[in-house]
């Protein structure tokens, strides 16, 4: 049914209502969405709605019929207007966050940054930014165990600064981090439209919010600054320097400071927070599996038995692969895509109001018992050739879908492969702790507590 039609059959969307409406919205109030929703979608399904306070309605779609709507074949009626902006405060209009022309202008500005020949050569930056955090760790105390976050956060950020911006920003990384991390905690604490604090009230965690925010904007700052003082290596073949060069085809203007300013931080952000996420869950489940980590040390050995060269060697560690699918599956640094539904839709038989706040879960359709039996299991043979291909190709997409799909997919996939390969070869991961180290949702997915890991050197 076309956007803004209501045919007869047009259903109401299942929803909470009486008590276990104001349980819901009161569930909200916490810092964690990931208990309440997953609490919903057990009771109503993977497609229902919620009436929050002053008339906004908030609408689930975990279903990959519901998904190919949002994101693909009825994309036009669900745009990312005020539903993003809580990350606006943030990110401003960059790539992330803008919409219709301008979107437009920074992905073909942005593409050439991210095609199969730029990869290729971004390979052996990747692999000198690991080699000097593996020189780091053959000098730390093996008796320790670290948070594993935290180290490849260090290492991300380091090859996003010298790929994207051709600077070596290591000495920031950990002031970097922080600072992300304050930010992205504190947009998910403002939790879903309707029920957000403004931003103008003085309250502690709004202030603490806005202190983030300097001090981020203070970097990225500094980065500009020194590009354009002619510090970067190679400044013509990096991504800040096609955006500074870029002119707007209709009126020949620059970007301005503040424009390069929303471009920088949320290449800085997006660039690290995605692939460090996907790390850090990898080496914590390779911790917890080490048959999984045996196999993936094998295949390493003999497809890259004289180290890293090219993609198409990265493209042959098959079973790493599955893995890496499989540690998206279960979590998604994106936990949920956010969209607001321009005028009247119909998904699966059900009215999708206008206005509605529209959340596309890739966390919870990627546990959807119909598509992925005994969905909490990791099981990386569920992303084996054969299985892939008989899956519905709208129940898995860690990166979203569509034309909006995140540009730096491949950039991360293949940082992931290349970082696994180099640390796994010179490292054995063991697991601190017996317990499962749950998911919350602060901005992007992130463990509820720290994942800690030991190192061993291999023999």
């Amino acid at each position: 049914m076309p956007a803004g039609s209501d045919g007869p059959d047009v259903r109401e969307l299942p929803e909470p209502r009486g008590l276990p409406l104001l349980a819901t919205i009161g569930s909200f109030l916490g810092r964690d969405l990931l208990q309440p929703f997953g609490e919903l979608v057990a009771e109503y399904g993977p497609l229902f709605q919620v009436r929050l306070p002053f008339g906004h309605r908030l609408v689930m779609v975990a279903h990959p019929d519901g998904v190919e709507r949002v994101l693909r074949s009825g994309r036009e009626n669900y745009i990312k207007g005020s539903v993003y902006d809580g990350t606006r405060i943030l990110l401003g209009n960059g790539l992330v966050t803008s919409e219709g022309a301008l979107w437009r202008r920074q992905r073909e500005l942005a593409n050439p940054a991210f095609r199969p020949a730029k990869l290729e050569q971004y390979l052996a930056t990747m692999a000198d930014c690991t080699a000097g955090l593996l020189e780091d760790w053959h000098t730390a105390d093996y008796a320790d165990a670290v948070d594993i976050q935290r180290e490849m956060a260090r290492l991300t950020l380091a090859i996003v600064g010298r790929t994207l911006f051709g600077l070596d920003l290591s000495r920031h990384s950990e002031r970097a981090s922080a600072a992300f991390s304050g930010a992205l905690a504190a947009i998910g604490r403002r939790g879903p439209g309707g029920l957000q604090v403004p931003m103008w009230l003085p309250t502690p965690s709004n202030r603490r919010f806005r202190r983030t925010l300097r001090e981020l904007d203070s970097l990225v700052y500094e980065i500009i600054a020194r590009f354009r003082a002619g510090q970067a290596e190679n400044a013509d073949q990096t991504l800040l320097g096609a955006y500074l060069e870029g002119r707007d085809p209709a009126t020949g203007e620059t970007m301005d400071d503040r424009q390069l300013r929303d471009e920088v931080i949320t290449l800085y952000l997006a660039g690290h927070e995605t692939t460090a996420s996907l790390l850090s869950w990898a080496l914590y489940r390779l911790g917890r599996h080490p048959e999984m980590q045996s196999r993936i040390v094998s295949e390493i050995d003999a497809v890259l038995a004289d180290g890293v060269s090219s993609m198409e060697q990265l493209k042959s560690l098959a079973y790493t692969s599955q893995f890496i699918h499989e540690v998206l599956r279960l979590y998604p640094p994106a936990w949920t895509v956010a969209r607001n539904a321009v005028a009247d839709d119909e998904i699966m038989g059900y009215r999708i109001p206008a206005g509605a706040i529209v959340m596309v879960s890739p966390y919870f359709a990627h546990r959807l018992e119909e598509f992925w039996p005994d969905p909490l299991r990791f099981d990386p043979e569920r992303f084996a050739p054969e299985a892939s291909a008989a899956r519905n190709p709208f129940a898995y997409f860690p990166f979203s879908l569509g034309p909006r799909i995140c540009i730096g997919m491949q950039f991360s996939l293949y940082e992931a492969r290349l970082v696994l390969a180099m640390l796994l070869r010179r490292f054995e991961v063991l697991s601190v702790g017996g317990g499962e180290v749950g998911a919350r949702a602060q901005g992007t997915l992130r463990p509820d507590t720290a994942l800690m890991v030991r190192r061993k050197p291999r023999q």
